[in-house]
């Protein structure tokens, strides 16, 4: 079943061609998932300026309020804010015009506030239905699958090192979670992850690079 995250089959991205799986620049992107999370997110935003790399954090909507000064540290540092629906709730199970509703209420908190409109969007447990995807694309906002968990989140490092080590490839779209499931290991993990890049002579991209 984890092979099916660590690289999902090309029938499976067929199916879903509104969708982007892979880095579309052949350089890993390097994506966050849960937060924010004023305690963890600061610290990885610290770390990701320490290497100078720009990723993307699909936030949950009912996790922005009261973490404006971390959104706004976010955008100043150059970073890219998505979607990760607002209850983290499966949306396989929702309605479209409750999805529709989630990401609007999320953009219009976005773009009252810090003038900053969502262009992505990534499905909590990354379960989305193929017309739901196409739905998405239909009002501008593309679907971002991934090419490498890390299972961070399950707070094991060696299950990190195991992903990493073993599916890593220069086009990948890599997750990690800015969420206190992962806090224990997310610094280690990446440590390990930027010097695996580094080691394989790959390249880090910018989202505008890698979801263009």
């Amino acid at each position: 079943m984890r092979k099916y995250f660590y690289a999902p089959p090309n029938v499976l991205k067929k199916i879903y061609p509104n969708s982007i799986w892979t880095s579309l620049s052949n350089k890993v992107l390097i994506t966050f998932d849960d937060g924010p999370t004023q305690r963890v997110t600061s610290e990885v935003l610290k770390q990701l300026e320490q290497y100078n790399i720009k990723s993307v954090f699909f936030c949950q909507g009912e996790n922005l309020d009261g973490n404006s000064k971390i959104i706004n540290e976010m955008l100043d540092r150059g970073h890219t804010i998505g979607a990760h629906g607002w209850h983290h709730n499966k949306i396989t199970k929702m309605t479209n015009t409750k999805i529709l509703d989630d990401i609007s209420k999320m953009n219009e908190i976005l773009f009252s506030k810090y003038n900053y409109e969502i262009k992505y969007f990534r499905a909590p447990y990354g379960r989305i239905y193929p017309y739901q995807a196409s739905m998405l694309g239909k009002i501008g906002i593309k679907n971002v699958m991934w090419s490498l968990v890390t299972y961070d989140y399950e707070s094991d490092f060696n299950k990190v090192k195991y992903a990493v080590d073993n599916y890593l490839s220069s086009n990948s779209i890599v997750v990690l979670h800015d969420s206190f499931s992962s806090h224990k290991i997310l610094s280690k993990s990446i440590d390990y992850l930027y010097e695996s890049i580094q080691k394989n002579n790959f390249e880090i991209g910018t989202p505008e690079e890698c979801l263009k």
